[in-house]
């Protein structure tokens, strides 16, 4: 196990939990800082008791072997680790470990450990590596071979007693000779049966050819509660064994007279009360023993290693898994193998990055020979060499072409990790690749492009921003610092929050994150201070700026001064106000005359007669339409005035279903006579935050004008929806009627008494009032028609 000489990056963390090896990283305070899965899985322990833990109050002395001193040993070399800055290699130690399915009871255990100082910059020990090895199998079959042994010389000497027996019967001639004899075999027998009963390996001796239990001991029998083995035939006593082989192993062994060796195999143990079956694996023998020189029986030593093998499985699992894992990782990701550093495994995503190579059986340096004398080369056998994590980021590295043996200069982020073996020797390097080329080109582009961009956008005269991702300035050009009267390092640390008014900053910067988080252009008026303390009126509009590969660079935008122009507009919707005002109160005064004019025009047909009937017959018709149609433009009049009015109603939320029907039905009349169906679809926005009479006005001008200009030729079709466009609602309706050139007329088309069909009544107001309202809010208006072919209007509502 190699010295490690600087303190662990942070990513040997993670390592360690992955290492196949059981392993524990301490501080130099003896405290456990992190725990490999391996080691979770020996020691039957969790890591969140673990973790944080000094090593001997997680690990005390245990009270089942008080002989056992691995506690004062594992002191003594920690100690000697810490004072000699040397690794330390333990003697096999007995700890044995809680056993998860009998509280209270242990299950026997021993480790072979090594521990070793890791150094930081500075030469000082940081933290220890105590890794262990569960060597428990190792003793448990030095100690099963002893048994066997035991039990040869055990059996050869009941051969040679029940020869000498045999001989006796002949050589001694008195009785008291034969009692000797048989108290000598019974004691024989008596200390053979003590052996058994004290070990912990399950023995049986079966005899016979039906392989009838003559004993068995106690380990074997707790294998089988409540069973009655003894005098009877194992394929009776445990039919489960016929349909699992045993019976047939047991058969070849007595006729043959050949040992049989069983290592780890599956044996499903039935269990009473209906419970499941038990899998259980063990190591064992099938030896015959003889009496008088014939096979008499089958004698079986065994152990239980179910543990063991699952424990196995359960790392080959997570291994599996783990190269699972890399084969679908979109990284780079290869296990090179000896001081050699030969592919042993390459993954998709490695492979990819060196089309048209073969890479496994080969050292790195063969198939990659470019990297010789690189720092590449360099880094990879200083981790084999030192066992210490290597990590680079965007590293130029020199790549040869398959096709032409052009170099390219290519760039890999990585991170280079020593492999070990069972005795913690660096045995291997597991390297983590990702090729960056493309984003350090996209990077190289953007720095120049950014400078260009900063030249041009300091000799603008308006003012230049550029902000990052998280609304941070990256850019102001010299328009802008001239404004605010500072240099950029100094706007830097302020931000706009020291020149915005407080009431007016959290409104600006919900809306540039708003722009930033949808990723749409960026508009905002908003005062800011100038370098004279005046605050004016600006007008700033931004757009996104991304990096090839779609991710958000940030943002880059301009602002003007707009505050002679706001002044402007402000002093204009004063004059439109006073014009409403006027035109209100004039519509109102002229309704009165205008009705007297229609009752004093019936009073004179009431009282006077024409000379000539024809003349009546043609005047009185036009003097009617005239005076319909006056009262029909002061109602207009009207409408205008009060739509001013009608802009500072209050907002609140109109059921657009709700809305819809009541205008339908009043407009009854004109769908019956154009033999209209109206659908609508309101399934993105239900309902909506609007002054109601606004939206009123907008519903029941738009339909009314499908059905005034329907085709006389068919029924009219009109579809009413809501869409929902980057979070802004969108007001569509289409219809199948008369139709107009949009086009050549579309700029026209919402002026005051501007009529593009004159076959139906009408003065040309309605759309130019809709289109007031949906400006006032902030909102447009865009129509597409083609004459014949119906019309759809979109009505963007504005965010109010």
């Amino acid at each position: 196990m190699p010295i490690f000489r600087v303190p662990p990056p942070a990513s040997l963390l993670s390592v360690i939990q992955a290492l196949p090896d059981a392993t524990l990283l301490l501080s130099a305070e003896l405290r456990i800082v992190a725990v490999s899965d391996a080691y979770l899985a020996a020691t039957l322990t969790r890591r969140e008791d673990l973790l944080g833990q000094p090593v001997f109050e997680a690990f005390p002395a245990h009270p089942t072997h008080p002989e056992a001193n691995a506690g004062l040993n594992l002191q003594a070399s920690l100690r000697q680790v810490l004072e000699t800055r040397q690794p330390h290699q333990m003697d096999r130690q007995r700890y044995d470990v809680p056993d998860p399915d009998h509280p209270g009871r242990f299950l026997e255990r021993y480790w072979q450990t090594r521990n070793a100082p890791v150094f930081d910059e500075q030469g000082r020990i940081s933290h220890l590596l105590h890794v262990v090895n569960d060597v428990t199998q190792n003793v448990l079959n030095d100690r099963l071979l002893q048994a066997r042994k035991h039990e040869q010389v055990l059996t050869q000497e009941l051969t040679d007693i029940n020869e000498e027996l045999e001989a006796s019967n002949k050589k001694l001639r008195t009785q008291q000779a034969l009692v000797e004899a048989a108290q000598g075999q019974v004691e024989e027998r008596e200390t053979f049966y003590q052996v058994f009963e004290q070990t912990p390996a399950l023995i049986a001796l079966l005899s016979g050819s039906e392989h009838r239990y003559e004993y068995v001991n106690q380990a074997y029998q707790s294998l089988f509660p409540g069973r009655q083995l003894v005098g009877l035939p194992m394929a009776e006593a445990l039919p489960e064994t016929v349909e699992q082989g045993f019976i047939g192993l047991m058969d070849n062994v007595y006729q043959t007279g050949e040992t049989f060796y069983g290592n780890e195999l599956l044996f499903t143990v039935a269990q009473p009360d209906g419970r499941p079956h038990q899998d259980m694996y063990f190591t064992f023998t099938y030896q015959t023993y003889r009496e008088k020189g014939a096979v008499a029986g089958i004698s079986i030593f065994a152990f239980e290693v179910t543990e063991q093998v699952l424990a196995r499985q359960q790392r080959e699992q997570e291994r599996q898994r783990l190269l699972g894992l890399f084969m679908q990782a979109p990284a780079g990701i290869c296990i090179l193998a000896g001081p050699e550093l030969v592919f042993e495994f390459v993954n998709p995503g490695y492979q990819l990055l060196l089309p048209g190579r073969k890479l496994l059986g080969q050292s790195v340096f063969e198939a990659l020979p470019e990297i010789e004398g690189t720092r590449v080369a360099s880094f990879l056998r200083g981790v084999y060499n030192t066992g210490l994590t290597h990590e680079e980021e965007a590293l130029l590295v020199p790549i040869a072409r398959p096709a032409d043996g052009v170099v390219e200069n290519r760039y890999f982020s990585f991170v280079y990790q020593a492999r070990r073996d069972e005795q913690g020797q660096v045995n291997g390097i597991l390297a983590f690749v990702f090729e960056v080329t493309a984003q350090q080109q996209a990077i190289a582009a953007l720095r120049e492009s950014e400078a260009r961009f900063r030249i041009m956008a300091d000799a603008a005269p308006n003012q230049v921003w550029a902000v990052n991702p998280d609304t941070t300035i990256r850019y102001a050009n010299q328009a802008f610092l001239d404004f605010v009267g500072v240099s950029l390092e100094e706007y830097e640390v302020t931000g706009w929050a020291a020149y915005l008014p407080a009431d007016e900053l959290e409104r600006a910067q919900r809306t540039l994150e708003q722009a930033i988080s949808t990723r749409s252009l960026y508009r905002l008026e908003h005062r800011m201070r100038r370098h004279d303390g005046e605050y004016r009126w600006l007008l700033s509009q931004g757009a996104p700026s991304f990096y090839p590969s779609g991710e958000l660079y940030g943002y880059v935008g301009s602002a003007i001064d707009i505050t002679e122009l706001k002044q402007a507009n402000e002093q204009l919707m004063r004059t439109n106000r006073d014009l409403d005002n006027f035109v209100y109160a004039a519509s109102h005064d002229l309704k009165q005359p205008v009705n007297n004019l229609a009752g004093l025009l019936e009073e004179v047909r009431r009282g006077s007669v024409f000379a000539d009937p024809q003349e009546e017959q043609l005047l009185v018709p036009l003097v009617q339409e005239a005076l319909q149609q006056l009262s029909i433009t002061i109602d207009d009049l009207a409408t205008l005035g009060q739509a001013q009015q009608l802009s500072q109603v209050p907002t609140e939320l109109v059921s657009l279903h709700g809305l819809t029907e009541e205008v339908v039905n009043t407009l009854e009349p004109q769908v019956r006579a154009a033999r209209a169906r109206i659908t609508t679809d309101f399934t993105a926005w239900p309902a909506l935050s609007f002054a109601r009479a606004n939206l009123r006005t907008i519903l029941l001008n738009l339909l009314s004008n499908s059905l005034k200009y329907a085709d006389p030729d068919r029924p009219a079709r009109i579809h009413v929806s809501m869409w929902d466009e980057r979070g802004q609602p969108v007001l569509v309706v289409e219809d199948n009627g008369l139709g107009f050139d949009a086009q050549k007329h579309g700029a026209e088309l919402f002026h005051l008494f501007r009529r593009l069909h004159t076959h139906t009544p009408g003065t040309g107001v309605g759309l130019y009032l809709v289109n007031r309202i949906v400006e006032a809010r902030g909102g447009s208006i865009e129509v597409d028609s083609q004459p014949g072919q119906g019309a759809t209007f979109r009505v963007r509502l504005g965010v109010g």
